[in-house]
C-alpha cells in the first residue's frame, strides 16, 4: 500500500524571474511471504517513509522564451522491482538527484515550439550485491547500497506547423556520458557480480545508448487527405553484464488518413515498414526482437 502528498510553491521574484520549490512526501507499506514446502511460510515486511524535494528557477525574458533550472531527487524502494528477503528487507531506498537546465520556446508566429535541455542524472546509493557483508548467523550476502553512477546529456524537442499543411514533431536524446563510478567490493575468490562489464567502475552502464530519437511528419494533401512517415533510431548498447554490444537501428512508419465527413475518418498505419530486424528488449545471454511489420486500419466516428 502507498500514498503521497505533494506541495508546491511559486515565488514571483521580479516580473521576469520566477522560483518555485516543491516537496513530496510517500509512505509505503509492503509484504512478501515466502514458503517452503511442506508447510514453512517466512514473511518479510517494508515500512517506509521518504521525502522527495525540489527547487527550481524561472526566467522568462519575454512571450516567446522561457530559461530553467531545476534540481530534483526521487527514491527507488528496494522491493519496487525485486522481492523482499533477508537480504534487502532492511535495505533503505535507492536515491537519484536530477539536474537540468533549459530552454522552452515557441517562434514569433507561435505555430513551432521547442525545448533544449541539458541534464545529468546521479544515483549515488545504488543497491549492490555486497558479498563483504552477510545477513546475521547466515553465509547469504546482504543488498547494501555501495554503489554510484551518472549519466549527462542533451535533450531536443521540436513540435508545430512548419506550413499551414505541414506538421512536424521530433524528439532526441544524445548521452555521450554515462558511467559506473563505484560498485561494492569483490572478494578475494569466487564470483562477484561486480566484476561484470558494465558493472566495473569506469564502464558504461547497460542499457544505455548515445543517441536515440524520433521524427515525425504530417502533410496535409488536400481537405480529405492527409499523409505521414516517421523514423524511429536508436545507437548501439550493450545488455546488462555482457560484453556484446547490438547494433543501432532505424525503422520507418507511414500513414494514409481519409476523412470521409465530418464525422467519419478512415486512417490506415504500417509500423517498421521495411520489416527491419533489430534487437529491442535485451538481457545478459539473449534478446528479444523488435515488433516486425504492422498494417493497421482503423475507423473514427463522431456522435
Amino acid at each position: 500500500r502507498s500514498w503521497g502528498v505533494y506541495a508546491q510553491d511559486m515565488m514571483h521574484l521580479t516580473p521576469e524571474w520566477k522560483a518555485i520549490a516543491g516537496l513530496r512526501y510517500d509512505k509505503m507499506r509492503g509484504s512478501f511471504r515466502q514458503y517452503a514446502l511442506p508447510a514453512t511460510m517466512t514473511q518479510y515486511d517494508m515500512n517506509l517513509g521518504e521525502w522527495s524535494p525540489r527547487v527550481g528557477l524561472l526566467y522568462q525574458p519575454n512571450e516567446q522564451q522561457s530559461w530553467y533550472a531545476s534540481v530534483g531527487q526521487s527514491f527507488n524502494p528496494t522491493a519496487e522491482s525485486y522481492s523482499l528477503s533477508a537480504a534487502n528487507v532492511d535495505t533503505p531506498p535507492e536515491k537519484s538527484r536530477n539536474l537540468e537546465i533549459g530552454l522552452k520556446g515557441d517562434t514569433e508566429s507561435k505555430r513551432v515550439s521547442y525545448r533544449v535541455s541539458l541534464f545529468r542524472s546521479t544515483k549515488y546509493n545504488e543497491r549492490n550485491t555486497d558479498p563483504l557483508l552477510f545477513v546475521p548467523s547466515t553465509t547469504t550476502p546482504v543488498t547494501a547500497l555501495t554503489g554510484q553512477r551518472h549519466t549527462a546529456g542533451v535533450e531536443f524537442d521540436l513540435a508545430g506547423r512548419i506550413t499551414p499543411q505541414w506538421e512536424v514533431y521530433t524528439s532526441w536524446m544524445w548521452m555521450p556520458t554515462a558511467k559506473v563510478d563505484k560498485a561494492a567490493p569483490c572478494p578475494a575468490v569466487g564470483s562477484c557480480a561486480q566484476a561484470a562489464v558494465g558493472e566495473r567502475p569506469g564502464d558504461r552502464p547497460a542499457l544505455t545508448p548515445k543517441l536515440s530519437g524520433t521524427v515525425w511528419s504530417t502533410y496535409q494533401l488536400t481537405p480529405v487527405w492527409r499523409l505521414g512517415a516517421g523514423l524511429n533510431y536508436r545507437s548501439s548498447q550493450a545488455p546488462t553484464r555482457a560484453a556484446f554490444q547490438v547494433p543501432a537501428f532505424t525503422t520507418a512508419d507511414v500513414m494514409a488518413e481519409y476523412t470521409v465527413s465530418d464525422k467519419l475518418v478512415v486512417k490506415a498505419n504500417i509500423s517498421n515498414i521495411r520489416n527491419k530486424y533489430y534487437a529491442d528488449q535485451l538481457y545478459p545471454g539473449h534478446y528479444i526482437p523488435g515488433a516486425g511489420r504492422n498494417a493497421q486500419v482503423t475507423a473514427s466516428f463522431k456522435f
